[in-house]
């Protein structure tokens, strides 16, 4: 990036962040913005985002929104033609890219390396397999996969709290020998203070029978906190959701 470009690039994180989308500001801190010019007229912008975000992005039509207008906002009366005019900015073209990774010496080995001592088999797996069969992506935050925004914004409550927690932990009791019967995963397994509970973030209020089944399976083995929070609460309010949360844990803890 040069100079116009990196100042862009901040001002556009600065807006995201400041008007409490900072979910899209964590994607955007990590990306590059580029003027693109044809006969050295300003034509459009350029976002590349790092491979890990780019499937899902190209898939929420939310998120490139809230990018696209959020990059205009901060654009708009700072790019010009050469003839000194400025640009009208609804016009300019937007264009969602990856970001290249330089080269660097021995990278087969290194990429060979990761996939070898790769720890996250387990993480997300059922997610994985859910959103294969819809051809869409989990979403990616710290190398984590999660299954929506409203996850991320728990999981970054928790972060800044420094919480132990298992995003999408692929939980095993074999009991009948059927993957589905046997295996579940949660939204978030969380330890605190001795205590173990569960954070599930709902998105189908007429799940009743299916949520009170899958509670059952994990109260028989000792886990008895388990807290249901609707996806539109826990993207507005991460906050209050974990503070609740963590509040209801410690009545489980142990004496």
């Amino acid at each position: 990036m040069d100079e116009f470009d990196a100042t862009l690039h901040r001002t556009w994180v600065q807006f995201l962040y400041d008007h409490d989308y900072k979910d899209i500001a964590a994607i955007a801190v990590e990306s590059e913005i580029e003027v693109l010019y044809k006969d050295d007229n300003p034509y459009g912008l350029a976002i590349s985002i790092p491979t890990s975000w780019l499937g899902s992005i190209k898939h929420d039509d939310r998120i490139k929104k809230i990018m696209t207008c959020a990059l205009k906002s901060v654009a708009n009366g700072h790019i010009y033609y050469c003839t000194g005019r400025a640009m009208d900015i609804e016009s300019m073209e937007i264009i969602y890219r990856a970001r290249l990774i330089e080269v660097e010496d021995g990278w087969q080995n290194i990429v060979k390396s990761l996939i070898a001592n790769s720890s996250d088999l387990n993480q997300g797996i059922v997610t994985e397999k859910v959103f294969s069969k819809k051809q869409k992506q989990p979403y990616i935050h710290n190398e984590m996969k999660f299954a929506s925004q409203s996850e991320i914004r728990i999981a970054q409550e928790l972060e800044a709290r420094n919480v132990l927690f298992f995003p999408l932990p692929l939980a095993v009791r074999a009991e009948t020998g059927s993957f589905y019967k046997d295996h579940r995963e949660v939204d978030f397994l969380v330890c605190h203070d001795g205590s173990w509970g569960i954070i599930e973030v709902a998105y189908h209020p007429d799940r009743y029978e299916k949520d009170s089944e899958k509670k059952a399976w994990f109260q028989k083995s000792g886990i008895l906190c388990i807290e249901h929070y609707t996806a539109e609460r826990c993207y507005r309010e991460p906050e209050v959701v974990v503070t609740e949360f963590l509040e209801i844990l410690a009545k489980y803890r142990h004496k």
